[in-house]
């Protein structure tokens, strides 16, 4: 036996595997009187078909029986033999067989690569962002609460400051002529307020339902747009004051505005720690990422992109969709998380970061007791189910691997005020 390993790159090997006859006779005589014992012919007993007769029989039969039985009694001792333990895909690519001359096949192997990590136990150094919540957010939050409740009127003899228009808003060159791709239907603007409150705005002042208005607006900085504004629907907001009365009726375990405002304080400023740890750990899987180069296997590059298009068609009610174009646009994302999979899987063997069946079973009861009693053992038997199980016990690995990197940390702290990253949106 003779093996010509090429190296197509670092995570795939291309493995021709030659035979002379006489290597492998045995096991194609073997396999002829295997399929002869339960041949019928015309003219023979069962199992007694010369071997010439049954050759003919048998055809490509033979051949492919054959072929597959030296493949599977060969190939796992020259993966072996290539240091290939483990293999994420294997493919035939190629066979020669005729009786009596020398017999080959080609295999190509994908595998996962060699993991080198950093030498990241001595510290690394990591931004955290710490988020102040500003007291305008909590206005604006107050008044889009005040919004939810507004008392809305259609407005039929104009639009004035404050009125709200439903619109198509279609971009134009300086000549009036339509953008192609670039309008926005349905869209409600507040007239007055924001990009509709700068200059070249005025002509919104008096429109109704039915009217196109064009306008040319000129912001502080960038270019003047222009747009051509085809008016659906005008409407007046009346919003409701925060009274305590109002807020009794409308908050359950809420009874005056000090208490409405400090509950909206929290929830905001819980929303901005959130995303202040999401990013934290980003950026500590972005340190990875970058510091450690690799081959990304194809096949899994595929299976991610296969489940993103299942999930797209599911989402979509099974319409058609731009298969290779929502392909392209989620590769990074797929070359991105698997990345950070196989990064994951070395972080967690050289640490032993394993999930025992108890802290399992444990997460799941306290997952379970933040539901109604009612509610309780539907949660229960979604978790009965292996495939729920194994999603949720990869959560608890990643939260715990995220915990030992946190430890030796070097954080880098930054404030922001969120008036400033509100200015940095603008």
């Amino acid at each position: 036996m003779k093996v010509t390993v090429n190296e197509v790159s670092s995570i795939e090997r291309k493995i021709r595997v030659d035979f002379e006859w006489s290597d492998v006779e045995g096991q194609y005589n073997g396999t002829l009187n295997k399929l002869r014992k339960d041949l019928k012919v015309d003219g023979f007993r069962p199992g007694k078909v010369p071997p010439e007769v049954a050759k003919r029989v048998l055809g490509p039969k033979l051949g492919y029986d054959f072929t597959n039985a030296v493949i599977d009694s060969n190939y796992k001792d020259v993966l072996k033999e290539q240091n290939i333990d483990k293999f994420i895909d294997l493919n035939i690519s190629a066979v020669n067989f005729e009786t009596g001359k020398n017999f080959y096949y080609e295999m190509t192997v994908e595998f996962d690569p060699e993991i080198q990590l950093p030498d990241y136990k001595k510290g690394f150094p990591i931004k955290k962002t710490t988020y102040v919540l500003d007291k305008e957010d909590v206005d604006l939050y107050l008044d889009d609460i005040r919004e939810h409740h507004a008392e809305v009127k259609e407005v039929s003899d104009g639009a004035q400051k404050d009125h709200y228009i439903l619109c198509d808003l279609q971009e134009t060159d300086t000549d009036k002529v339509p953008l192609v791709g670039r309008k926005i239907t349905d869209r409600m603007l507040k007239v007055g307020e924001g990009i509709f409150g700068e200059p070249g705005s005025e002509a919104l002042i008096g429109a109704k339902a039915g009217d196109e208005v064009h306008i040319q607006l000129k912001p502080k900085k960038g270019d003047k747009i222009n747009y051509i504004v085809s008016v659906k629907r005008v409407e007046s907001h009346d919003l409701p004051e925060l009274t305590d009365d109002f807020i009794k009726n409308n908050f359950k375990t809420i009874e005056n505005y000090k208490a409405l405002r400090e509950e909206v304080e929290k929830s905001l400023q819980r929303e901005w720690d959130s995303r202040s740890e999401k990013e934290y750990l980003r950026n500590i899987s972005d340190y990875f990422i970058d510091k450690v180069p690799m081959d990304v296997p194809k096949l899994r590059i595929n299976r991610f992109l296969d489940n993103v298009v299942e999930d797209m068609l599911a989402k979509n009610g099974g319409k058609e969709i731009d298969d290779q174009k929502l392909r392209e646009q989620y590769r990074p994302v797929a070359e991105r998380e698997i990345r950070w999979y196989l990064i994951q899987e070395a972080i967690r063997k050289a640490e032993k970061i394993e999930v025992t069946r108890e802290e399992l079973d444990r997460k799941i009861q306290e997952m379970t007791e933040q539901y109604p009693q009612e509610n309780r053992e539907a949660i229960l038997k979604y978790y009965r189910k292996a495939e729920n199980r194994s999603h949720l016990e990869n959560d608890i690995q990643e939260q715990k691997i995220f915990d030992h990197l946190k430890s030796v940390v070097k954080v880098k702290k930054e404030t922001i005020n969120t008036k400033d990253f509100r200015k940095r949106n603008m």
